[in-house]
């Protein structure tokens, strides 16, 4: 398992596809801010429309691009206006209709003949506090007609087929494809964005690198300053300086983050006791380790277990 593979674990990500959006005309859709722990995403199979947020420009989504917004704030989507697109815009009216086909929500304003956006909306949940989620920016877009990522569009044909002939099994087939879609978005993003300042920065960086993968892979570990200077090939002074250079945060600061998320991951999924749970993640006192973890979600490991059971 690689550093990413790792990441996405300890998120415990789970995707979903809502439903397929058959548009045309004038129209406006209100998407309100989602609830924490849920992302939303956008696919354009057909057409454009805008992206729109508060306090930023519009974001102009056009056939084969998709859009992420990690943290699911509220947004906007709306028909692209008449002088942007140069063409009058069809009849269309904002009198939604919707239908189950048995895989999606089919989401219409007018006959589906007559759509000018084709487009699949849909959503990730991830665990709280999750690292791969809080350094992404508030919205990833990428295009999956022009992406260097190989299988994204086929993931995309494959979604599509299956949310239009809605066969038997057809729901369960798109949710685990969507849950395939992060992690293509996500390398995609990687490789469009290599010098991110970041927990992702940190793991492209091939000399700090070695000592991030190892906190991942060993985070029961009593690590130290100079144990992860030595796993980087670096004195302490210098491994500090380059840590430094690349995030505000420290290093035990992003190891403590390390070990709360997966933490939250052992209680979620696990029947392990708190004090395993605690050893596991490299506390020898099970009241330190609740203090820790109380102080990152807001509730002792008790509560947090009770409360995704």
């Amino acid at each position: 398992m690689d550093a990413l593979d790792r990441l996405i674990q300890l998120s415990r990500l789970q995707g979903a596809l809502d439903q397929r959006c058959l548009l045309g005309g004038q129209w406006a859709l209100d998407n309100p801010r989602r609830a924490d722990g849920e992302a939303a995403y956008h696919v354009v199979l057909a057409g454009n429309c805008l992206l729109r947020l508060h306090g930023r420009p519009d974001v102009l989504l056009e056939t084969g691009d998709i859009a992420m917004l990690p943290r699911g704030d509220a947004h906007v989507l709306a028909c692209v206006p008449e002088h942007e697109n140069g063409s009058p815009a069809a009849d269309g009216s904002q009198t939604f209709q919707a239908r189950d086909n048995g895989a999606v929500i089919i989401h219409t304003n007018v006959d589906e003949s007559a759509a000018t956006l084709d487009m699949l909306c849909g959503r990730f949940n991830y665990a709280p506090n999750a690292l791969l989620i809080e350094v992404l920016p508030d919205v990833v877009k990428m295009s999956f007609a022009r992406s260097e990522v190989p299988g994204l569009a086929n993931l995309v044909g494959i979604m599509r087929r299956e949310a239009s002939e809605a066969a038997p099994g057809a729901q369960s087939i798109v949710s685990a494809l969507s849950t395939a879609l992060f992690t293509l978005l996500l390398r995609a993003h990687l490789e469009q964005q290599p010098s991110t300042s970041d927990i992702l920065g940190l793991l492209a960086n091939p000399r700090l690198g070695p000592s991030v993968i190892a906190m991942l892979e060993r985070p029961s570990e009593k690590w130290t300053i100079d144990m992860l200077a030595q796993q980087s090939a670096m004195s302490r002074a210098t491994y500090m300086r380059a840590f430094s250079a690349l995030t505000t945060d420290s290093p035990m600061n992003l190891l403590a983050r390390i070990r709360m998320q997966l933490a939250g991951t052992l209680l979620a999924r696990t029947p392990k006791s708190i004090g395993e749970i605690a050893d596991e993640v490299g506390y020898q006192s099970e009241s330190a380790f609740s203090k820790k973890f109380k102080d990152a979600y807001g509730v002792g490991p008790g509560r947090f277990r009770q409360s995704r059971t």
